[in-house]
């Protein structure tokens, strides 16, 4: 591939301007054909798609050339911010370094400093070259925080429940009386005469204002899509703060308090075996013990707390607490022991010794307070503590948790974890650890620790001291007050809350983990840790060891570079290690920490002087101390700073001069043991200076001997070992380094290119060393990197270290710093190219270096040029790491030319003559070989290289020419295409190449948006005369022209359009396009120079061919209504009618058009795949914001311009962003609840994920994206899960758990985010459809636009919406309505229903504004349909408000009634219709439809009485009657009631009630001969059939007019009703019922020759007749009741009687116990009383606060005559409307007395139907009463006790079971006395009243015919019993022997004058 020069500029642009001259025949715009209106109505299609599946690469104008001329046009002035980029655009600053601290870290001393320790000082020190794109955070800005929207009101959140409570006493106020001012004024003004332009003019004001400029900040691309894109400026270089712990030290205290003592402190990692913190020294004395040990005058400062860092926290780091005390006599144990047996406050005797002790150790504190003795230790699990306090759920700020001696826990963290967030939380150690004389070594504390985990019987045996520390321990993130780092600089404070001074403790420096240094800090610690002085002679037991820092061996003291301890000065000259008391070999445990000097020499030394220590004074010696022995350490070995454990021997005299430089032995010095090495330290540097890796200080130094005072050949091989060295340095060293390793290694680049050829190939050694170091950062697993994989340090070097190097030599100017490269030098590197034999592609890349003017070769390359030929000849594995890790060298290079740029000030020259001439030939040669790789490496490894790739490109556009930058961009992305199939990861790079480009701050400049996209700059004749329509569509396509004049506008679109045009398997590809193009929205309305209105538009019109695109891939995308992820959509609405979505309604006639939303407009087929449901929405946002953006006159042109098929498919569009963008409503308590648990449980998970991520979250996210064949990357993974996954925030980021307060509000506030969306995109499609109203009314398929238009507007009527957008939606559907009134009525009725059933339901808003908008769009309605389609609108709107009145709540019924009432206020206030019929029929309607809702309605308030709901059902079944779709309904819905009860005699007269209604219908429509005439012929099924007859004429009206469309109103109808019924009637056991429906049905079946059908028919008849005969007297058909109902608690109830059909054989007892327990369950237990009697009942004497319930059991009543025609015992048991009960009563008012005394009362009800019916219980209205005289009452008895004997004889076949109960029952012992007294009471004496003698002649007979029958039962129980039986037949016999022979003088007694007729 030859590299693009500037030389070939002129040739380049003719062939491009020869390319753009091919005219317009090759644009790749789609050519639709119009098609007539009537196809598209009824296609099945989806719209062709003429956009092509590819497009050819075109090459962007020359940019410059075009700003220029913009910048010449004075018509564009006032745009100047859209033609070029500012002046002031890039910002080259050098800022002051920060610090943390409030004085920086500064060698104390400058002068004599080595040149290593000033390079060091210098990196640590040096101020901050920043380079500074000004405007790109305006395409960063989000305005989503703080925003301030307007709470738009839905009817659908939880919190408007909350509102209604408070509401609803004002509803039913307003049901009663309106408040009518408000409603009245506003019909009159709708009711004025306004031409219709003014209507639409007003609605367009009202939806305009208010509106919302930047609608992306309502629905902005996610924050983690657009992190894995954004570069984030690195951390700057002041260290870095790890996890922080900060501890306050509250106090110390033992049993008793005798001494002062104390505390060190420092952290240890049992796991490594190691201290990971220096020291900390406390002193928590009282002031009274503070007083005994002071030792200095100054003013002492104590730290009360400190900060412990832990860079990587295990699970086995503990907090170590050492307690020492004043040094005194006695071992240990006897000091240890009055703290372990005497406390503070027993006896007299123990506070004697705890007196005397304190003045012993009073007297030791004053002569031995210098020196320390250990006393008692302890350890804390520091991580099993905040593990644990951080699980704990106490709401408590504070915890107060104890501890032993040595805590350790059984549940701890990982080796490698995180420390969770802690709330603060208080520890209180009560134990301690008595120390060991012998094991005071590190390594036995630590294997004491781990002895305790293992619970070993050595430390059983440990002895415990009683005592509390107590202290605090939280998280710290700022630096608090009066803080101080370890080096005793004060840290500058962020919270000033903080009034005790704290500390920060270092933390020593992690194996495996390092970070780069930033500050100067040069720190030495000093370890004693044993001395063996048991050969010495002498007393030499209790032994301390004094350290001090010498710089000579003159005698004197020390220099004060020793950091004193807490109340003691900053700095001391020497320090004492406690005493092991008399222990000639003591081991130590001290740390000794020092300032060491900055200018290190040979003579600095460290002296140790052990000395022996008298406790007891001795008068012989002025002090304490005695000198046993003396040793000393150089700190530098041949200037290498020490580090490590070394062995030393004792000195036993004092040291000669010279002692400390002086490497052979001294010459008269005594050695312990013959100079045998008895002392042990170890020595741990902490220097950012001096560093510990010899190869690295070698780099150092021969950095120094490069320079002008040593020959070429010199330098060269001096470079060459500087290399070599840096290559052997470890990582860790390396690393801490960096900076200053990089700060050296890169003015050697440039440096070694000014020594012509020999400095060539050492040139390229350097930068191969770079590369090396870079790849070994980016491999090490420790470093952290960034999102996009960069490492953190080298990223934060770039950004504020880095600096073009400067070399200092003589006689170099300004400008030959910056001299271009000669022809020599040209020749030099190019011999160098050709040693790259192993790079092919750079081989093919072969730059034309030109050969110019220029200095001499000793003058200096710029570094830009330099670097970026070395990045472009490297080639091999070196290349591989260069392109790895592109980012690295290419912000190298970006920084580097931004700095040249501001050091010579070209920002003002022309960006194409900004850099040298061959400049962008090497960029150019450098980009394609990195397209190259990124094309055919490992997709792995090339998906960091292509992002960098694409923002070294996105800096260049803001530095070098930017049309030839565009043109890379155009060669990247067009080589990044898969055109054989086998890279299927190409189209993904090249998206995510195509969102870096795009992310430039200026991009929209660099699609030159004021650049006509149709024009005549190519000198087309045929485009001169384009006329202005075609001009302006033609800005709507995706022309070659468009794609030249705004490039990378036309690239994305070009992404967008391929996409959508492909199949499933790029369906992330597909995302991440659609994501690009939402993110570039987003950026523009975030960016505050597009606020303008203009600006906007000019903006929005580089985005006109989406509208086309999007349009073309409609079939492709997801209805949200279908889709399983959707939004919840509506149908659960009408359990709440406030969720404002389309009815289910169960009607035929309603059912069939309710569906319909979730079935496109157009019928339009869907393709072979679908998007997503994210693709979906967001493509369909983006849609909506070009129409909301774009120009009205551009957006009129282009719908002018679409055929008819695409009207309706944008119509189908529009209709699909309604359901997108559906409002879904504020949460509700259980999911804030459960939103909560949920996050909890996964917490652990996801912090677990974001501890162990060891790369850049962005690398994270990537391993889940998605492309053709990641199956073999995640098998078994589902393909959609990880399209879901792709993004997933929580998977990447760990939030804090939030409180349940706190997450309501957020939740809360995005509500009121997705409110404000769904009102705008709602808007913006209202908009929309009324610039189509207005456009197509002239067009001739004006009525199908029309028609999807109001299709669309019902369906966003049906959806949750605001108040606010449903007031603008009314003002539309009105106006449409009275533009197009013909549309609504005169089409298919299913709009008509549609638009009347929405209305209703917004009728029972809640909200006044909303009902009073629907009211007068219902009135309007009725109004426009007076002339013309009145009755369909009435029956349109009776017909919704019955199916929408089954589901309305009291509430809602009130909201309805109230808008009813407006319609009436309405009709009163509309004066021009006053002569007319209307007001009649509005008033009549209304009535009806009050009287509908108020019986529907009532439903609800019985769910569980379901005799209430049946009777609720028939009443409005009755009220429907004229409505024949609907009654059949509401008996459909009665009869599945009554199967639910296995009430199937009733179920079945429900059809048949159906069968008759629709017979008459059929009678009235057809008169067909063969069918039934109409009800009369089911009156022998039932006679209550005959109320169907009453059929209306309007019935007939509304059929002719099409409105019934009900499957059941036809011949297959009616046929399938009457077999429903047969098989019901046969599960009933009513089979003489079964014969009469099939006689209906023969006829039919007989006119139609169906003779299977009548084969199958007399089958059934057939079986029917013989159960008829089987089972004839043993059917039970029911038992009736009459239950009656009394008190106020019943409502309409109350005084009525019912009769009650219950199944067979119940008792009185089990229904009166159902009812009881039900209306109990209703009312209350207290408030229900059931009354025993059937008495009747008497209302004043009952309690008006109770429910009183009366069953009486009853039975069908029939008179003599009907008697002889019910002959069957099916005849007895149908069609019964009479029914009786008996009830006794006496006289006196008792209910029983004496049998003379015993009346009885008949009581004859009559039903208003006859059962079987269609419910179960019947009204009674009418009640007939007769009372029998006792001895009528006994006569009745005796008959049905005679009649039952006489049954149960004649009964075929014998039941001898109930011949023997009823003769048991006759002449049974127990029951003589029934029958015989009754004679004896009637018939032994002879009436005295006349009137009587008849009945005493009737019961005298009824005796005789009663014993007649008793002795016919005896004779045939004779014959049927077996022998076993015969004893009893005789007791029979012998009882009715005796019972004949008792009544016998009572039988044969006649009244002689009985049968004498009387004189008259």
């Amino acid at each position: 591939m030859a590299s693009f020069t500037y030389g070939d500029r002129q040739q380049y642009l003719q062939l491009l301007n020869s390319e753009a001259g091919a005219g317009e025949e090759r644009m790749l715009a789609p050519q639709y054909k119009r098609t007539p209106l009537t196809h598209v109505r009824y296609s099945s299609s989806p719209p062709t798609c003429n956009i092509p599946f590819s497009f050819e690469p075109v090459e962007p104008l020359d940019f410059e050339a075009q700003v220029l001329n913009q910048l010449a046009n004075p018509e564009l002035e006032s745009l100047q911010h859209l033609v070029d980029f500012p002046k002031d655009d890039v910002e080259v600053t050098l800022s002051s370094r920060e610090y943390r601290t409030v004085t920086p870290a500064e060698p104390d001393r400058w002068d004599n400093l080595t040149p290593q320790v000033r390079s060091c000082v210098e990196t640590y020190t040096k101020n901050w070259l920043t380079v500074t794109r000004r405007y790109q955070k305006y395409n960063r800005e989000s305005r989503r925080k703080g925003l301030n929207l307007p709470h738009q009101v839905f009817e659908c959140d939880e919190s408007f429940n909350l509102e209604m409570q408070g509401l609803q006493s004002s509803i039913g106020s307003q049901a009663g009386e309106l408040q009518t001012e408000a409603p009245v004024l506003f019909i009159q003004q709708l009711l004025q005469s306004t031409a219709m332009e003014d209507v639409d003019l007003r609605n367009k004001e009202i939806r305009k204002s208010g509106r919302l400029i930047d609608m992306c900040t309502l629905y902005p691309p996610p924050d983690e899509e657009e992190a894995g894109y954004r570069r984030v400026i690195p951390q700057p270089p002041c260290g870095q703060l790890e996890q922080r712990l900060q501890f306050h030290f509250l106090e110390l205290k033992f049993e008793i308090e005798i001494e002062p003592l104390f505390v060190t402190l420092a952290l240890y990692d049992l796991k490594e075996r190691k201290k990971i913190s220096e020291n900390l020294h406390l002193d928590l004395n009282s002031e009274e013990f503070r007083e005994i040990i002071q030792t200095h005058n100054e003013d002492p400062s104590y730290f009360k707390k400190a900060i412990f860092s832990i860079t990587q926290p295990s699970s086995e780091i503990y907090l170590v607490i050492k307690v020492e005390k004043v040094l005194q006599q006695g071992s240990i144990a006897e000091c240890a022991e009055p703290y372990m047996t005497i406390k503070e406050c027993e006896t007299a005797k123990s506070k004697e010794k705890i007196g005397k002790l304190r003045f012993q150790a009073a007297s030791f504190c004053q002569r031995l307070k210098s020196y320390r003795m250990p006393f008692a230790w302890a350890a804390v699990d520091l991580m099993s503590l905040i593990s644990t306090s951080g699980s704990q759920n106490s709401l408590d700020r504070e915890a107060n948790i104890g501890g032993s001696g040595t805590e350790v826990r059984s549940h701890s963290l990982d080796s490698k974890c995180n420390i969770p967030l802690l709330r603060p939380i208080q520890y209180n150690l009560h134990v301690f650890n008595k120390q060991e004389e012998d094991k005071l070594s590190d390594e036995d504390l630590m294997k004491f620790i781990a002895d305790e985990k293992k619970t070993s019987t050595l430390l059983r045996r440990q002895r415990r001291i009683p005592g509390i520390f107590r202290f605090n321990v939280s998280h710290v993130n700022e630096a608090p007050a009066f803080c101080f780092n370890p080096d005793f600089l004060e840290v500058r404070a962020s919270n000033r809350e903080n009034r005790d001074l704290t500390l920060e403790i270092l933390e020593f420096p992690v194996s495996g983990f390092s970070i780069p240094h930033t500050t100067y800090r040069n720190l030495l610690y000093v370890y004693p840790q044993f001395l063996n002085l048991s050969n010495r002679q002498g007393s030499a037991r209790n032994i301390t060891v004094k350290i001090q820092f010498l710089e000579t061996e003159k005698p004197g003291r020390g220099l004060p570079v020793i950091f004193g301890k807490s109340g003691y000065p900053e700095y001391t000259t020497e320090s004492y290690t406690p005493v092991a008391y008399h222990s000639k070999s003591p081991f130590f445990y001290e740390e000794v920490k020092m300032k060491l000097p900055s200018n290190l020499n040979e003579k600095h030394h460290l002296l140790f002087t052990f000395y022996h220590v008298n406790c007891q004074p001795k008068q012989s010696q002025d002090t304490p101390e005695v000198p046993v022995g003396y040793s000393w350490l150089p700190i530098l070995d041949n200037g290498h700073l020490r580090s490590g454990s070394f062995e030393l021997p004792v000195c036993l005299e004092k040291p000669p001069s010279q002692y400390s430089v002086t490497s052979t032995s001294l010459a008269g010095v005594k050695w312990l043991d013959n100079r045998k090495t008895v002392f042990k330290l170890e020595l741990r540097p902490v220097s950012t200076i001096y560093p510990q890796d010899k190869n690295l200080e070698r780099f150092f130094s021969l950095c120094e001997n490069v320079g002008e005072h040593h020959s070429v050949p010199q330098q060269t091989e001096a470079l060459r070992q500087a290399v070599s060295a840096i290559s052997q340095v470890q990582l860790e060293e390396l690393v801490r380094f960096l900076y200053v390793v990089l700060d050296k290694l890169l003015p050697l680049l440039i440096l070694s290119s000014r020594m012509a050829t020999e400095g060539a190939l050492v040139s390229k050694e350097i930068f191969e060393m770079l590369i090396e170091i870079v790849d070994r950062l980016h491999n090490s697993e420790e470093m952290t990197k960034d999102s996009l994989g960069r490492n953190q340090s080298l990223a934060t070097y770039v950004h504020y270290l880095f600096s073009v190097p400067v070399l200092h030599e003589a006689g170099v100017t300004e400008s030959e710093k910056y001299a271009t490269i000669t022809p020599e030098g040209a020749t030099a590197l190019h011999k160098m190219r050709l040693l790259s034999t192993s790079d092919p592609e750079v081989q093919t890349s072969k730059p034309t270096v030109p050969t110019g003017a220029g200095s001499s070769l000793k003058q200096s390359k710029l570094f830009h040029e330099e670097l970026a030929y070395h990045i472009m000849f490297t080639n091999g594995k070196r290349r591989d790491q260069v392109y790895k890790h592109l980012w690295f060298f290419c912000e190298l290079l970006i920084k580097s030319m931004s700095q040249y740029l501001s050091d010579t000030d070209r920002w003002s020259s022309p960006p194409s003559l900004r850099f040298s001439e061959y400049f962008p030939g090497i960029i150019y040669t450098m980009v394609n070989i990195a397209t190259e790789f990124v094309k055919h490496q490992d997709p792995d490894i090339t998906d960091m290289t292509n992002l960098n790739l694409g923002f070294f490109l996105n800096d260049l556009l803001s530095l070098m020419d930017r049309g030839f930058v565009l043109r890379m961009i155009g060669h990247h992305h067009k080589e990044l295409s898969d055109k054989d199939g086998k890279r299927p990861h190409l189209p993904d790079r090249r998206i995510d190449f195509l969102r870096i480009v795009c992310s430039h701050e200026h991009f929209v400049i660099l699609n030159l948006p004021l650049t006509a996209s149709v024009g005549t700059q190519d000198g087309n004749d045929h485009l001169e005369n384009i006329s202005t329509h075609e001009s302006t569509v033609g800005i709507f396509k995706l022309s070659r022209k468009f794609r030249q004049q705004h490039f990378l506008i036309g690239l994305l679109l070009e992404e967008i359009t391929n996409v959508l045009s492909t199949d499933s398997e790029s369906r992330l590809i597909r995302r991440e396009a659609v994501s690009l193009l939402h993110y570039l929205l987003a950026s523009h309305d975030g960016d505050q120079r597009f606020w303008n209105i203009r600006m906007k538009v000019k903006v929005a019109a580089l985005y006109l061919p989406l509208l086309d695109i999007i349009l073309n891939s409609l079939p492709q995308l997801q209805n949200m209504a279908d889709s399983d992820n959707s939004r919840s959509k509506l149908p659960k609405l009408y359990s709440n009618p406030r969720n404002a979505t389309s009815v289910i309604i169960t009607s035929p006639v309603v059912s069939a058009s309710t569906n319909r939303h979730s079935s496109p407009i157009t019928g339009l087929s869907g393709s072979s795949y679908t998007m997503s449901a994210e693709v979906t929405q967001t493509l369909l946002f983006c849609f909506l914001w070009v129409l909301k953006n774009a120009d009205e006159t551009a957006l009129k042109e282009w719908i002018l311009g679409l055929p008819a098929q695409q009207l309706i498919g944008l119509l189908e569009l529009l209709d699909l962003c309604v359901s997108t963008f559906e409002y879904e409503g504020q949460p509700s308590t259980e999911q804030i609840s459960s939103f909560i648990y949920r996050k909890s449980r996964d917490m652990k998970l996801r912090l677990e994920e974001t501890i162990f991520g060891t790369t850049g979250a962005r690398r994270e996210m990537m391993k889940r994206r998605e492309y053709p064949g990641i199956d073999r990357l995640f098998p078994g993974m589902n393909v959609g899960l990880q399209e879901k996954l792709r993004w997933r925030k929580d998977l990447t980021q760990w939030r804090q758990s939030i409180g349940k307060d706190k997450l309501k509000l957020e939740l809360e506030h995005e509500a009121l985010i997705n409110g404000n969306l769904t009102m705008e995109t709602n808007l913006i499609v209202l908009d929309t459809l009324e610039l189509m109203i207005q456009l197509t009314s002239p067009m001739p398929e004006f009525r199908s636009v029309v028609t999807g238009v109001l299709k669309v507007l019902i369906h966003s009527l049906s959806c949750n919406q605001s108040t606010q957008y449903l007031k603008n939606c009314f003002n539309t559907q009105r106006a449409i309505i009275a533009k197009f009134p013909e549309v609504l009525f005169e089409e298919d009725s299913e709009h008509s229903m549609e638009l009347c059933l929405l209305l209703l339901q917004r009728c029972t808003s809640h909200f006044e504004t909303t009902r009073v908008q629907a009211s007068v769009s219902v009135y309007l309605l009725m109004r426009q349909s007076y002339k013309a389609h009145f009755p369909k609108a009435k029956m349109y709107i009776t017909l919704t408000l019955a199916s929408l009145a089954e589901k309305l709540s009291n509430q809602d019924k009130q909201c309805l009634q109230t808008s009813l009432g407006m319609i009436q206020t309405y009709l009163e206030a509309d004066r021009a219709m006053k002569g007319t019929s209307f007001p009649g029929q509005v008033e009549e309607l209304l009535q009806n439809l009050n009287g509908v809702l108020c019986d529907t309605v009532k439903l609800q308030e019985f769910p569980q009485d379901t005799d209430m709901q049946i009777d609720l059902m028939y009443r409005i079944a009755k009220g429907l009657q004229s409505y024949v779709d609907l009654r059949l309904m509401w008996l459909r819905n009665i009869m599945t009631k009554h199967i639910e009860r296995k009430c199937f005699a009733e179920a079945a007269h429900c059809l048949v009630h159906s069968a008759a209604l629709v017979a008459e219908y059929l009678n009235r429509v057809d008169g067909s001969v063969h069918l039934p005439m109409g009800s009369v012929n089911f009156q022998k099924i039932s006679i209550n059939v005959l109320e169907e007859s009453l059929v209306s004429e309007e019935i007939f009206s509304m059929e002719r007019e099409g409105i019934w469309t009900g499957n059941l109103l036809s011949e297959e109808g009616l046929l399938e009703l009457l077999d429903e019924a047969a098989e019901l009637f046969n599960k009933a056991e009513f089979y003489e019922t079964v014969y009469e429906i099939y006689k209906l049905i023969i006829p039919i079946a007989e006119f139609h020759r169906n003779i299977r059908k009548l084969s199958v028919i007399h089958g059934i008849l057939k079986e029917t007749f013989e159960l008829i005969l089987c089972e004839d007297n043993r059917r039970m058909f029911g038992t009736y009741f009459r239950v009656g109902f009394y008190g106020s608690l019943f409502g309409e109830l109350d005084e009525q009687e019912y009769v009650y059909k219950e199944p067979a054989i119940t008792k009185l007892v089990e229904i009166s116990s159902r009812l009881e327990e039900f209306y109990k369950r209703m009312f209350g237990k207290d408030h229900v009383e059931m009354i025993k009697d059937s008495s009747p009942v008497k209302k004043e004497s009952l309690d008006p606060n109770k429910a009183y319930i009366q069953v009486t059991y009853v039975e069908p009543y029939f008179e003599e005559y009907e008697l002889k025609n019910r002959v069957s015992h099916y005849e007895r048991n149908s069609n019964l409307r009479r029914f009786i009960y008996s009830t006794p009563y006496t006289l006196n008012g008792r209910a029983h007395g004496e049998l003379s005394q015993q009346y009885k009362r008949k009581t004859i009800l009559t039903t208003l139907h006859a059962f079987p019916y269609i419910k179960t219980r019947i009204n009674v209205i009418e009640k007939q009463e007769i009372s029998l005289r006792p001895i009528e009452a006994v006569i009745e008895d005796m008959q049905k006790k005679t009649h039952e004997l006489a049954k149960a004889t004649s009964e075929h076949p014998p039941n001898l079971k109930l011949l023997q109960m009823v003769l048991q029952g006759s002449v049974g012992p127990t029951v003589n006395q029934g029958p015989l007294e009754v004679a004896q009471v009637f018939l032994s004496e002879i009436p005295d009243d006349p009137k009587l003698f008849r009945h005493h002649n009737k019961l005298r007979i009824c005796f005789k015919d009663f014993l007649k029958r008793c002795e016919d039962a005896l004779i045939k129980n004779k014959g049927l019993i077996s022998s076993e039986r015969v004893e009893y037949q005789c007791e029979l016999e012998k009882n009715y022997e005796a019972l004949k022979h008792n009544l016998q003088p009572f039988i044969n007694r006649r009244i002689p004058y009985l049968y004498v007729t009387p004189c008259h």
